[in-house]
């Protein structure tokens, strides 16, 4: 029997790495893995590396901003999002959304669906069950319980029709899903999403947070680590159990054994459970009212609104909700009622965002960030290529790149220095003269002695240029380079232009600010 467990658990595991779908998930795991990398760099390079995916990008920030960070103003931009949240919880949303949407847009059947929607559950319930407990942190608590069932997320992926098998065992058996994984498959689905997750170098803290805590396991006083299984595990179990076939009465009498295991670490006050699972079940339901997208047909969703005995939201309900999360995007067709954001739009929140910044106590840093990030963003639709913005040193007179967004930021600091005073070179025509300006064309006969050889023997032909200098009281103390595809200046209004210089404005005021503060 065991060689039996043995041979099928090597056939699960050779299945799901041999997937004829997995080799693009590669370059999935590879996108976080440069994060990893870039991780002791500073909160613009990482925010740079997500800003190349489009669709990351919207969906992080979507997450984000759920209800339960708007307490902080409207997150517009990864680089506040990174200031917020911290870098390491980015990451890890990253990474999930980016495997999530790599499985959904991979697969036609309906259980990897179905399977995920239990995981973003899982993650909301543990969220909202750890609210008001000096327990673990919010946000880890949601990261770790929707990554938890990983290895269940896989088998519905490889082998969906092993899911309805080990749902109706365990049922039917009383016993956990793990535990029927195991009967069936040859291995559970912790090992085998734990073991997958090493493999992908999945960061340890949620690779260790995915070992199911049993109650006999429990201590007085756990560690963070067991903390993080112990909500994952309670909460990826409440998931289950919501999803059974089965009466209310039947899963009330479940989930209360279950939660009467972890009582002396994490309680739910009598009374309250059915709350939680009906503003769980909105928040789901928020979810597909925002997406266009119809859960009624997914099984697992009809459970959950079974127990909370509605019908979904309505416009009123959406108005109340305690959390709304929008994590869960199934396939890109689902965002076509906002395929691409609105420059304008991109602006004027950037623009409310700093706003919101300076009214508390701020870092001048991530004002010309959220600044620079919301130029460049903004300005995609000019086929933007860089946006970097340049400081003058202390020592030599030259202007060297602090910050910058684009394609090859790091080589480009390399070479890209402005030398000021012994040049009548574009730069520092504009810097002297504290003038805006637009380059049309870096080859054009009017303009070509203007441009230093060092400069366009290193770009393409076929850039533009904008130059916003910064300066305080007629002083210059820095730059604002924008270097797009000529092409895309068809695009470009004066709408635009006025917000760009409101940002750069911004960052002036961020600096005059600070600077009567000391």
């Amino acid at each position: 029997m065991v060689i039996q467990n043995l041979n099928r658990k090597d056939e699960v595991l050779d299945k799901i790495r041999r997937s004829s779908d997995l080799p693009g998930l590669a370059e999935t795991i590879g996108f976080f893995n440069a994060l990893k990398e870039i991780e002791n760099r500073n909160v613009t390079e990482i925010a740079n590396a997500i800003l190349k995916d489009y669709g990351l990008t919207t969906k992080l920030l979507k997450v984000v901003n759920s209800v339960h960070y708007l307490q902080v103003g409207e997150v517009t931009t990864i680089s506040r999002a990174i200031f917020l949240l911290g870098i390491e919880y980015i990451k890890n949303i990253a990474l999930a959304l980016k495997i999530f949407d790599h499985f959904q847009k991979n697969s036609s059947n309906r259980e990897i669906l179905n399977t995920i929607s239990q995981a973003f559950c899982g993650g909301i319930f543990a969220q909202k069950i750890i609210h008001d407990l000096n327990f673990v942190e919010e946000e880890e608590a949601f990261i770790c319980s929707l990554l938890h069932p990983l290895g269940k997320i896989l088998v519905a992926f490889s082998l969906p029709e092993k899911i309805a098998e080990v749902r109706r065992l365990s049922a039917g058996e009383d016993m956990t899903e793990d535990i029927a994984a195991s009967q069936i498959l040859g291995i559970s689905y912790e090992e085998l999403g734990m073991t997958i997750a090493r493999e992908w170098n999945f960061p340890k803290k949620i690779v260790r947070s995915m070992r199911n805590i049993s109650r006999s396991e429990l201590v007085p006083d756990p560690q963070e680590t067991e903390k993080l299984s112990m909500v994952a595990t309670l909460s990826t179990e409440i998931s289950n159990t919501l999803g059974m076939d089965l009466q209310k009465d039947e899963k009330t009498d479940k989930i209360g054994k279950l939660i009467e295991g972890y009582k002396n670490h994490i309680t739910v006050k009598e009374g309250k459970l059915d709350s939680l699972i009906a503003a769980t079940s909105q928040d789901l339901n928020q979810l597909a009212e925002d997406l266009n997208l119809d859960l009624r047909e997914i099984p697992f969703n009809k459970q959950l609104e079974d127990w909370a005995g509605q019908e979904g939201p309505t416009t009123s309900d959406a108005e109340i909700l305690e959390f709304k999360t929008e994590a869960l995007k199934p396939v890109d067709a689902f965002f076509k009622k906002e395929d691409r954001e609105d420059s304008v739009s991109i602006f004027s929140k950037g623009i409310q965002e700093i706003n919101t910044s300076m009214l508390r106590p701020f870092v001048l840093n991530d004002i010309i960030t959220i600044a620079l990030e919301t130029i460049h963003r903004g300005m995609k639709k000019i086929k933007i290529e860089r946006t970097l913005f340049f400081v003058k040193d202390t020592v030599e007179p030259i202007m060297k790149i602090r910050f910058g967004f684009g394609d090859k930021i790091e080589t480009v600091k390399k070479w890209f220095i402005i030398e000021l005073e012994r040049s009548s070179d574009i730069f520092n025509l504009s810097v002297s003269r504290n003038d805006d300006l637009i380059i049309q064309d870096i080859y054009s006969k009017q303009i070509k002695k203007f441009v230093p050889d060092w400069y366009r023997k290193n770009v393409r032909s076929s850039f533009y240029m904008i130059l916003l200098p910064i300066s305080i009281k007629n002083k210059n103390i820095g730059l604002i380079s924008l270097e797009g595809f000529q092409d895309g200046l068809q695009e470009m209004s004066q709408e635009y232009l006025n917000y760009m210089k409101i940002l750069r404005d911004q960052i002036v005021l961020a600096i005059k600010q600070l600077a009567s503060e000391k």
